[in-house]
């Protein structure tokens, strides 16, 4: 018989750890983001961005966190601002493009360049809107202890 190895097969199987991972970075991403959304300037299109940055949560806490092979807590530490900080540009990202496409429909570009350049633009004008002391926490720490837990996840359950 032949054998048939698959490399990278461990980033694909769901644990313990990817699990908890997920379902940890995907609430904080939903309540940073409900908290977030008070801070916007008005007229700020939101449509989708609770979706969008739970789905990021998702994502990044099964390919971050989860197999992140943390040894002590400061690893932990470390993984949790880095996957925080992922989701941070991840739903920046998403909301300069939902603003860009808004002032593409109202014709306010000259080109395709001048209105992909305007992406981190808005993301970055918004992102100087919400950057507070509470927002931050609150992103920080949820996903520290989203890293915590994912890390008690592995080692309670391999």
């Amino acid at each position: 018989m032949q054998r048939v190895t698959v490399r990278n097969s461990h980033m694909r199987m769901p644990t313990a750890a990817k699990l908890f991972g997920c379902a940890g970075l995907a609430t904080t991403a939903g309540i940073t983001t409900v908290s977030l959304l008070q801070y916007l300037p008005a007229g700020t299109k939101t449509e989708g961005v609770l979706g969008v940055s739970i789905a990021f949560g998702v994502l990044l806490g099964w390919r971050v966190i989860g197999p992140a092979r943390m040894r002590g807590y400061g690893a932990a530490v470390s993984v949790g601002c880095r996957a925080a900080f992922y989701l941070t540009i991840c739903v920046l990202g998403f909301l300069g493009a939902l603003q860009m496409l808004h002032r593409a429909m109202l014709m306010r570009y000259d080109g395709p360049m001048d209105a992909l350049t305007d992406v981190i633009a808005q993301g970055a004008h918004v992102g100087l809107e919400v950057f507070r002391p509470d927002i931050v926490v609150m992103l920080f720490v949820g996903a520290v202890v989203t890293t915590m837990l994912s890390r008690w996840a592995g080692s309670r359950w391999p």
